[in-house]
């Protein structure tokens, strides 16, 4: 073998262990990091616990079902007329919106956004007839 072919060798032992040891010290990282994420997540699934078993139970308190039935119908009719209210609020809103649209495809409404300058009119007046001026 040609000394250039062995040195050649070399390098390429030498870079293939360099990629042996990288994986090594990547996988032990990588054990390492599976290792942590799970003492953390026993440690937040023991502070759940510990949570649930400190909770007080309480009672719920007790209604009486006459009242309930007349809080209910209550109930209903606010409802209703809330719904009424947002249609009626939807309606309003999209008459609004047709509004718009007309104003802004209205032609006078972009003709009084434009500047009214001599320079304008000039070049207005030279468009309509063809730039005879």
């Amino acid at each position: 073998m040609d000394v250039d072919e062995l040195s050649l060798v070399e390098r390429c032992e030498n870079l293939m262990t360099a990629v042996v040891e990288t994986r090594k010290q990547y996988g032990k990282k990588c054990i390492d990091y599976q290792h942590k994420t799970s003492r953390v997540e026993n440690q937040l699934l023991q502070l759940r616990l510990e949570s649930f078993a400190n909770y007080e139970k309480r009672k719920l308190p007790q209604f009486d079902i006459d009242d309930m039935a007349l809080n209910i119908e209550d109930i209903k009719a606010e409802i209703m007329e809330k719904q009424i209210r947002i249609e009626n609020l939807c309606k309003r809103l999209n008459d609004t919106q047709e509004v718009l649209l007309q104003v802004q495809n209205d032609n006078v409404t972009k003709k009084m956004h434009q500047p009214v300058t001599i320079e304008t009119l000039m070049a207005r007046a030279k468009a309509r007839h063809g730039g005879e001026m």
